[in-house]
């Protein structure tokens, strides 16, 4: 695969300013094969010192070795040296920093860690494997509500994630303004044609078509197209990535499509078909994609849209987000095409976190249980291997007027089903104060003006405590592992 001209320039100014003056007229023609074996063979990620030493050793042995198949084993043999010198040097712990700390005094800062860690033993080591030789991808997936949609939580936990072990990519993401939603704002959605639109809060019915992300889209049109570019509104980081996954249903009714970026004029290459999603390769990284549907047979009517999975060529974390505002643990159980979209996702850990909403409009305890139960069986039907963190949800009001009574309930349910399941817990609940401990967030600006949601700060606060919890258990398995 070809590498960015800025790359290449980075790394012959490395060269120069080192004064290694090789002649490059050989060794050039052989960079992308360097590239493509470290980035794809052994999934090593380069740092700017070790491509000088892969640099300086390669041009060494050019000179005294000129002959191809001697080349061959030089390359093997610098490759597993570089990989070796990066993972050793490589502590297998994450520290906390002070931006990682929550300073406040109704957060019992003493109790935030999983309960029942140890069942999460083999995403920790998958983890450990990932920083300390990399060639792993690591996925998160958090399902809930409207806190997860908005992206404030899990973009505290994505971007400290990903700087601990990697960035392997955005991941799941949609055009929630289509839908008729609000959702995050590190990508921008550009859309022609006109598209039906459904969720699975919205949808009443016993069984909904809704698929992987909550939301659907439909067109009947063939010369509509959606367009998703990685630029993050508050950074203008443009972000990179080379696979594409869209999430459609298997059927002879449904067009084929065209993945294509106009900006480098690539047109994305099908590797990857199932039933339920489609995954696409770019030649060189791009920063945007748009999809096109493309009429092939006189059967082919529409376009059944459930989203896109950006990824990137490197080892990471992925963390994917699925929020639907309203939205229940039964809601999502009801969509019959969600858990075989989530499979798809190949998630390692799945997080639920749901509770508010069943706490606004009271649900019984036996309901709730219930639906989670439902929900959860699809999960695990379709994803046997994926754990499960289950999470209890801070305090809130009810409907904004006063203290809600059914909080407590709810979190006793999702608890009790967590220790008896033998899943993993993050008991946000007990952690902020428990009962009545609304009133904590109201009184730090932690809760917006209608008093079921968060302000921007309460959702800072929330997703750094749940990245706390994952590296403290994370730590304590190194810990006992060592």
């Amino acid at each position: 695969m070809r590498i960015f001209a800025a790359h290449q320039q980075q790394r012959k100014n490395i060269i120069m300013q080192n004064g290694l003056n090789f002649d490059l007229r050989y060794a050039q023609q052989q960079r992308k094969v360097r590239d493509n074996f470290l980035r794809y063979h052994y999934r090593i990620q380069p740092t700017d010192y070790s491509l000088l030493l892969f640099d300086a050793m390669t041009y060494f042995f050019i000179i005294a070795f000129w002959g191809r198949i001697r080349m061959l084993g030089c390359f093997s043999a610098m490759i597993l040296y570089v990989g070796q010198c990066q993972t050793q040097l490589r502590s297998p712990f994450v520290e906390l920093s002070e931006n990682d700390t929550v300073r406040q005094s109704f957060i019992a800062d003493q109790q935030n860690v999983f309960e029942n860690a140890d069942y999460l033993e083999p995403v920790f080591h998958k983890l450990h494997l990932q920083r300390t030789e990399g060639g792993r991808k690591v996925t998160f997936l958090h399902i809930g509500d409207s806190h997860i949609l908005g992206n404030y939580l899990t973009r505290e936990v994505r971007t400290r994630l990903q700087e601990a072990f990697g960035d392997a990519g955005r991941g799941l993401v949609f055009p929630y303004r289509l839908a008729d939603s609000n959702g995050p704002r590190d990508y921008l959605v550009s859309a022609e044609g006109k598209w039906g639109r459904d969720n699975c809060n919205r949808n009443l019915s016993t069984q909904t078509s809704i698929g992987v992300a909550g939301f659907q889209l439909e067109t009947l049109n063939p010369n509509s197209e959606l367009t998703f570019r990685l630029r993050d509104t508050a950074s203008s980081e443009t972000k990179l990535f080379t696979k594409v996954t869209v999430f459609q249903r298997k059927s002879p009714t449904q067009f084929d499509l065209q993945v294509r970026d106009e900006v480098s004029n690539q047109e994305a290459m099908l590797v990857i078909e199932g039933d339920y999603s489609r995954s696409y390769y770019f030649d060189r990284p791009v920063g945007q994609v748009t999809i096109r549907p493309k009429k092939a047979d006189k059967n082919q009517r529409k376009l059944t849209f459930d989203g896109i999975s950006l990824e990137n060529e490197y080892s990471g974390v992925i963390y994917h987000s699925i929020g639907v505002n309203g939205a229940t643990f039964d809601d999502y159980a009801r969509a019959r095409h969600f858990a075989k979209g989530v499979a798809d996702l190949y998630p390692d850990l799945i997080i639920f976190s749901f509770g508010t909403n069943e706490a606004q409009g009271y649900t019984t305890k036996a309901a709730l249980r219930h639906s989670m139960e439902e929900l959860l069986e699809q999960i695990k039907e379709s994803s046997p291997t994926s754990l499960i963190l289950l999470t209890t949800p801070a305090d809130s009001y009810l409907r904004g007027k006063g203290f809600n009574p059914y909080m407590a309930d709810v979190a006793s349910v999702i608890r009790q089903y967590a220790r008896e399941k033998g899943y993993a817990l993050w008991d946000l609940y007990n952690l902020s104060g428990g009962e009545n401990s609304a009133q904590s967030w109201k009184l730090r600006g932690l809760l917006s003006s209608d008093s079921v949601h968060y302000s921007k700060a309460g959702y800072a606060t929330q997703g750094k405590l749940l990245y706390q919890s994952i590296i403290r258990g994370y730590n304590q398995y190194i810990m006992e592992k060592q």
